[in-house]
C-alpha cells in the first residue's frame, strides 16, 4: 500500500463521525422534539385519569355542564327563545337538550394546555396563551351548544349530524388550530427576546 492510499484511508477515518458521534448528534437534534412528546402524551395521561376519577364527574363537571346549559340558555334567550335550565338541561316548550359530559370543552382546553405546557416558550407565553386559548375554546363550545339547540329545535333531522360529525370536527379543528396560532405567536415572542 503506498503513501497516498493510506492518506486517503486515514481523512475518511477522520471525517466519518464514529457510531458515538452520531448518536449523540442526533440526541441533541431531536431531543427537545422528544420531551415535547414525551411531556406532551404524561400530562394527557394526568388529565385522563383526573377526569375520570369520582372526584372530578361527581363533583367538578356537573358544575361545568351547568354553568355551559346556564349561559348558554341566557344567551338563548337574547334571541326570543324563552329558554329555561335545569341542572344541565336547556328546555323550552317545543324542544330540550342536557348537555352531556365531552359538550363542555374539558377535553380540548386539556389537549390545548398540554401542548401549551410542554412547548419551550417563556411562562409569561404561556399564560397569556393558556388564558387566550381557554376563553376562545369556552366560547367556541357555548356557540356549538347554541347552535344545536337551535338546529334541534328547527332542523330536528339535522341534529345527528350537526352533533356527532360537524361540530366535533370543527371543534377539534380549532383546538389544533389555537395550538398552531399559540405556537407560532409564542416562537415569535421568543425571536423578539433581547439580550
Amino acid at each position: 500500500m503506498g503513501y497516498s492510499e493510506k492518506k486517503k484511508q486515514n481523512q475518511k477515518k477522520q471525517s466519518a463521525p464514529s457510531l458515538s458521534d452520531t448518536i449523540r448528534l442526533l440526541w441533541s437534534q431531536k431531543r427537545p422534539v422528544l420531551f415535547f412528546v414525551l411531556g406532551f402524551t404524561l400530562l394527557l395521561v394526568v388529565f385522563f385519569v383526573f377526569i375520570n376519577s369520582v372526584y372530578f364527574t361527581s363533583h367538578i363537571n356537573p358544575g361545568i355542564l351547568s354553568a355551559n346549559a346556564w349561559i348558554s340558555s341566557k344567551i338563548l334567550n337574547l334571541f326570543g327563545l324563552q329558554t329555561g335550565v335545569s341542572g344541565e338541561k336547556i328546555y323550552s316548550k317545543a324542544y330540550s337538550i342536557t348537555i352531556a359530559r365531552g359538550c363542555d370543552a374539558v377535553e380540548g382546553i386539556a389537549l390545548f394546555s398540554a401542548a401549551l405546557l410542554t412547548f419551550p416558550a417563556k411562562w409569561r407565553s404561556k399564560l397569556i396563551g393558556f388564558l387566550a386559548g381557554t376563553i376562545f375554546l369556552l366560547l367556541l363550545n357555548l356557540v356549538r351548544i347554541i347552535s344545536l339547540f337551535i338546529t334541534g329545535l328547527y332542523f330536528p333531522k339535522a341534529f345527528p349530524l350537526m352533533h356527532e360529525d360537524i361540530w366535533q370536527g370543527v371543534f377539534i379543528f380549532c383546538v389544533i388550530g389555537v395550538m398552531i396560532f399559540w405556537i407560532r405567536w409564542a416562537g415569535k415572542e421568543k425571536s423578539h427576546v433581547t439580550v
